[in-house]
């Protein structure tokens, strides 16, 4: 199991990465089916703090307020809308395999590592590849308006030299559907009093 103390450097001077022991496939599986759950009367309990109010830190904190918990979300800019998220504007990758050429969380895996020189923690990428399935229906479910084939699926295609056609895509502004997806879902949440915002903080 995973420590759940501070990351401090070591005498060495390495950062404690707290990735769970196991095989590569399977360290945030276990560690997900070990941990401990805390039941729905006691989350408004607790306090979250989220920095960053773009597609990482919107959907966090919207996703956090959706399951009970009271959400502090802190904002550098005037609006959660000024995130540089709104440059992604490709498409989203979800090793979904929608077209049966061969894709899987492996090989996700696997054009993730080799498309970041090999110096991404292994164990991190593996747990985002495998959640890129999920994140394609939340982004959906949130109103985020992705193009779709003739008979309603969604439409996928091959971007930045991968093999497999695994990015979905709001025609060319991708990154601005997502955050506009992402701001909803996190207005909705401010509105019924589970997050509170700290703009320009």
């Amino acid at each position: 199991m995973a420590s759940n103390a501070p990351r401090t450097p070591s005498s060495n001077g390495s950062l404690d990465s707290a990735v769970p022991p196991g095989p590569l496939p399977d360290k945030w599986t276990d560690y997900k089916a070990k941990a401990k759950l805390i039941n729905p009367a006691n989350k408004r309990k607790y306090s979250v703090i989220v920095v960053g109010s773009g597609l990482a830190g919107g959907a966090a904190a919207a996703t956090l307020s959706e399951l009970g918990y009271q959400v502090k979300c802190f904002c550098y800019q005037d609006s959660p809308r000024r995130a540089h998220s709104i440059a992604a504007q490709g498409g989203i990758n979800g090793a979904k395999n929608y077209q049966n050429d061969g894709d899987s969380v492996w090989r996700l895996f696997y054009d993730t590592i080799k498309g970041g020189d090999f110096r991404s923690r292994e164990a991190n990428v593996h747990l985002l590849a495998e959640i890129s399935l999920q994140i394609i229906d939340q982004c959906a479910a949130q109103g985020v308006p992705f193009a779709r084939e003739y008979g309603g699926a969604l439409a996928n295609r091959s971007f930045g030299g991968a093999q497999v056609s695994r990015t979905f895509y709001a025609r060319g502004q991708t990154g601005q559907q997502l955050l506009l997806g992402c701001y909803q879902a996190l207005e909705k949440e401010i509105a019924k009093g589970g997050v509170k915002m700290h703009p320009r903080t």
